[in-house]
């Protein structure tokens, strides 16, 4: 029962200060019609009912059958087996990833079209399997995650500088690697890197703790961009205005085929491995029907009142003649959605855990909260007036990785993987919503290169966040030497 209560607990606390930020800005700024508003009312129930369930599916289903599997693989003795079931792991949980259905519906509806859901899903899977692998490598090679953060970031940069990968693939390819860092694959795979690391019994389990996820989230950057090589995607293209007709059967469906190789994946390791009892079984597989059912519900009320109301917010607040106030908007909302967020205050925990104390909790719940609300009101302005994208995502790269060679593998690992706890499910469905209602209205501004690239600002913050107190920490303890 703790942990329904704690799950209901963490949705409601990450929901009910974003809906009362854009309950006020409705009757003050906004003013979307009411029927959709109260379309907007019933999707947010959804939404929120949605995600009881999935998290409580994901903990009481899908995080035992990780660590259990991640746990059962190295007693095999063989290394390949691990790799090759890794890379099985990281496809199957980002099919099932809600964010990563979300952010592809977004595209396909930006691009008219022209990038299709399934094909971006399965390159965003590959890529995100792909480095899982190598972080199983990093484990049981134990060699620096530096090592592997420069090589991966110095990879994406290259590719990018192609020329030709399309421009409006760029901010989607950083956004992808935000939304895998989502309820179903996070926990997921930690909990399978738990596992194995365990077994192995590394001498630096403290640090492999961390950068699963920041190494993860790689992959899906370069192999969108390779999607964007394949796709032709035309200059003049228009964002559709047809969401499509969504139902909650179909919704169903999609999610029953998503789940699948999930399924699949445990009973594998169930006939072969695992053998658990029947009555434990049964006990997972009530934990993934209710994850069936929480992300069936989580994505309906995306797409019948979240991705509508909030597309017409944003061209409303677009249409307005002082539209420079979508600037501090988007600094009122990343503030609200990043200091209510549950996993960030997981990782303040981390932080003050591996500080020894010196870094409070607070201290690291407002320099998140005040770095994304920063970078959200930053996109804002980047769509207002065009600011290149790559070069601000550089800059920060750049100085990030300047900065883990003057601060601990522990702050490291622990900062590159904060770069996903912002983006939880209000910033990823809603204000990218907003985001690309604002961007179509604009003179001169295409929602498919200035709508996305948010996602990966905000990815970006907490890094430079948890570094910079990296530093101050290791200043600190220096002094006192």
């Amino acid at each position: 029962m703790s942990v329904v209560k704690n799950t209901i607990l963490e949705v409601v606390y990450a929901v009910i200060p974003m809906s009362v930020v854009v309950i006020v800005l409705q009757f003050t700024v906004i003013w979307i019609p009411m029927e959709m508003f109260y379309t907007f009312l019933f999707g947010l129930a959804l939404v929120s009912i949605g995600l009881i369930l999935f998290l409580i599916g994901v903990h009481s289903g899908l995080l035992p059958v990780g660590e259990m599997i991640g746990s059962a693989l190295p007693r095999t003795g063989k290394v390949w087996m691990v790799l090759l079931f890794s890379f099985i792991m990281g496809f199957a949980v980002t099919v099932a990833e809600p964010d990563v259905w979300v952010l592809s519906g977004y595209v396909t509806q930006a691009s008219g079209g022209a990038i299709p859901q399934t094909s971006l899903i399965l390159a965003v899977a590959i890529g995100l399997a792909v480095f899982v692998t190598l972080s199983m490598v990093r484990i049981v090679t134990g060699w620096s995650i530096n090592y592997f953060l420069i090589a991966g970031y110095g990879t994406i940069f290259i590719v990018a500088s192609l020329p030709f990968v399309s421009e409006a693939v760029i901010p989607i390819s950083f956004d992808a690697g935000g939304v895998t860092t989502g309820p179903m694959a996070v926990p997921f795979i930690l909990a399978f890197g738990v596992g194995v690391a365990s077994v192995l019994k590394s001498k630096t389990n403290s640090q492999d703790g961390f950068g699963l996820v920041a190494l993860a989230s790689i992959g899906p950057v370069i192999a969108v961009m390779v999607l964007g090589m394949i796709y032709q995607i035309p200059e003049d293209v228009e964002m559709a205005t047809d969401q499509g007709d969504y139902t909650l059967i179909g919704t169903l469906g999609k999610v029953s085929v998503a789940l699948t190789p999930l399924i699949l994946f445990f009973l594998f390791f169930q006939f072969y491995i695992l053998k658990l009892s029947a009555g434990r079984v049964v006990k997972l597989l009530f934990g993934v029907f209710l994850t069936l059912i929480g992300m069936t519900l989580f994505l309906h009320g995306v797409h019948v009142g979240f991705q509508p109301a909030g597309t017409e917010m944003g061209q409303n607040l677009g249409d307005l003649s002082y539209n420079w106030v979508m600037i501090p908007i988007g600094f009122i909302l990343g503030f609200t959605a990043t200091f209510a967020e549950p996993a960030v205050r997981v990782l303040n925990q981390e932080v003050e855990k591996v500080s020894s104390g010196y870094i409070p909790q607070k201290v690291m719940l407002y320099t998140i909260s005040i770095g994304v609300a920063i970078s959200i009101a930053l996109a804002m302005a980047r769509i207002l007036y065009g600011l290149p994208l790559v070069y601000m995502l550089i800059t920060g790269y750049t100085i990030a990785l300047i900065m883990i060679f003057f601060t601990t593998r522990e702050f490291t690992s622990i900062a590159f993987d904060a770069g996903g706890v912002a983006t939880g499910p209000m910033t990823v469905t809603f204000i990218v919503a907003i985001a690309l209602g604002f961007s179509d209205v604009l003179e001169d501004s295409n929602p498919l290169v200035e709508g996305f690239g948010m996602i990966s600002l905000v990815a970006l913050a907490p890094i430079l966040s948890v570094l910079t107190l990296g530093l101050l920490y290791g200043a600190k303890e220096e002094q006192n030497d």
